[in-house]
């Protein structure tokens, strides 16, 4: 027979991991399932919430012994009412600060979730059936002390439930890249095109697909997929009715690129840039140019490469290549010239081996043409009409959170450039956006997993937005740098705590013809 007891007590267990684990398991997803990540995370920019579920822990601890010594409450209600009283108490500070980004509930972050959950009922079980081994009667409190463990517990039980998982998930990573690259090298005659680099590459991507689909049958990974799984998914359904395949590559660590050309197997590399970001994980600049160079020592069959000429890396990346190459920007067979900024985009001339073209695009950032200069490179390079090519221009527009312009029912114009991540691409939108007139804000969390650079590239991000905006809102753990930045130039500035914060300052702040920009939005992984 079922002991209810028992029964209650893992229903409770369940409950308050559930309660508690909801911010603790969305950065845990936010990392990766990476544990040595994740707690680096959580125990530095997720510190407080450590803090805050230590603290449950303890107050729970105390008010059972103190409840049970003073009222002599041995039993299950008592503890139930305990459990309520303090989770309600505690659920008023602990959510004050609300999730960034919410987790997507894929089948591996239930699969870890619920292992853990699994895994705080059964330490709840463990004491329950140890201590009732050596106290016949009151059991039952001693037992209930193990819920006030379970909180500050989390951070484990998600640690122990991704380990746990880890065979299927291996073995299931192993099989979908196996099978996605049999589809990929099934047909035989499919273009097959690798973009990557610091920014610009899911730009590129989108442009490059709609110039290509007027000559061609185009799949192109979708949003920002960029890993292996990313491509499995977008290939699932094969590849033969296909004539060319677009593959976004993103690079966080080292060898990345590697592990998604031995998947795809390209014949065009497209580097849009190569700048200053994730140099904390890749190992300084020098890191990030090793890893997209991967993308060209990773071509095969009739090798081609284009190069964004926007850096010295990527100039430096072109000379050594040893294929066909194409260098696009200033020194390159495309370019643009005589761009003129508007709030509904650019009107400008592309360049084509020497032959002017007036054109108009809906985009803001100059940093868009070069986006555009390079896809137009590799449309005319696939034997795509220029004429088609320019009728597609005009037609384009930004990725979501990218330099997207959103123009509000109250007059506000808002920009949203959240996924933007690189000091390049922010100094572009702000210039674009400092020559619109009315009052101008900028929003931003900074530039993150730059290492040494985090303070001098921030200080940076900082001057940059000072000397294009009327006032720069800064907020996480990049705040200090970014307002020493935008002092040193004379600009105005204030530090927020959240978002939350910031949306309820701009709420008196803002009115109609105003512009407020919004640059690289963080996950919960950073403390903003």
């Amino acid at each position: 027979m079922i002991d209810i007891n028992l029964l209650s007590l893992i229903l409770l267990s369940v409950c308050v991991f559930g309660f508690f684990s909801i911010k603790i398991a969305t950065v845990f997803q936010q990392c990766g399932y990476r544990i040595g990540e994740f707690f680096s995370a959580i125990f530095s920019g997720k510190k407080r919430e450590i803090v805050k579920l230590s603290t449950y822990s303890l107050l729970f601890l105390i008010a059972t012994a103190v409840g049970c010594v003073f009222f002599n409450k041995h039993n299950l209600t008592f503890s139930l009412y305990v459990f309520t009283v303090f989770t309600l108490l505690d659920g008023l500070y602990f959510f004050k600060t609300k999730i960034v980004k919410k987790s997507k509930l894929t089948h591996r972050f239930l699969r870890i979730y619920f292992l853990s959950a699994f895994f705080s009922s059964a330490f709840c079980t463990a004491i329950f059936l140890l201590v009732k081994s050596f106290l016949s009667q009151n059991f039952i409190y001693y037992a209930s002390l193990s819920l006030a463990f379970v909180p500050v517990g989390v951070p484990c039980f998600l640690s122990l439930g991704k380990i746990v998982n880890f065979p299927y998930d291996a073995f299931r990573y192993c099989l979908s890249k196996a099978i996605c690259a049999k589809k990929i090298a099934k047909n035989k005659d499919l273009i097959k095109i690798g973009i990557t680099g610091s920014s610009g590459k899911t730009s590129v991507k989108n442009y490059l697909a709609k110039m290509l689909q007027t000559k061609y049958r185009v799949l192109a990974t979708p949003s920002s997929y960029n890993t292996p799984l990313g491509i499995c998914k977008t290939v699932r359904g094969g590849l033969e009715n296909y004539d060319v395949f677009i593959a976004e590559m993103g690079a966080r660590r080292k060898n990345d690129i590697k592990e998604l050309c031995k998947m795809v197997k390209p014949n065009v590399g497209i580097i849009t840039s190569i700048l200053p970001q994730h140099t904390k994980t890749l190992g300084g600049i020098k890191g990030v140019k090793r890893a997209k160079n991967q993308l060209i020592e990773g071509l095969c069959g009739k090798k081609s490469a284009f190069f964004n000429d926007n850096s010295q890396e990527s100039f430096d990346l072109y000379q050594k290549a040893n294929c066909e190459k194409f260098l696009v920007g200033e020194r390159g067979f495309v370019r643009w010239q005589n761009a003129v900024q508007r709030l509904d985009g650019i009107d400008f001339d592309i360049v084509v081996y020497g032959k002017s073209y007036k054109t108009f695009t809906p985009l803001l950032g100059f940093h868009n043409l070069e986006n555009i200069c390079i896809a137009v490179a590799v449309a005319l390079y696939l034997k795509v009409d220029i004429s088609k090519i320019l009728g597609v221009i005009p037609t384009l527009s930004s990725p979501r959170h990218r330099a997207e312009i959103i123009k509000t029912a109250n007059g506000v114009v808002v920009v949203d450039d959240g996924y933007n991540a690189n000091i390049e691409g922010i100094k572009s939108t702000a210039i674009a956006i400092g020559k619109l007139s009315g009052k101008k804000i900028a929003v931003t969390s900074g530039v993150v997993e730059l290492g040494e650079e985090d303070k001098t590239v921030n200080y940076q991000v900082g001057q940059v937005l000072a000397q294009n905006f009327s006032l720069v809102i800064a907020m996480g753990v990049n705040s200090t740098s970014v307002k020493n930045g935008a002092l040193s130039v004379g600009g105005q500035v204030e530090v927020l705590s959240d978002m939350q914060t910031v949306k309820k300052y701009l709420l008196n702040q803002l009115k109609r013809g105003d512009v407020v920009a919004f640059f690289s939005d963080l996950p919960d992984v950073y403390e903003i």
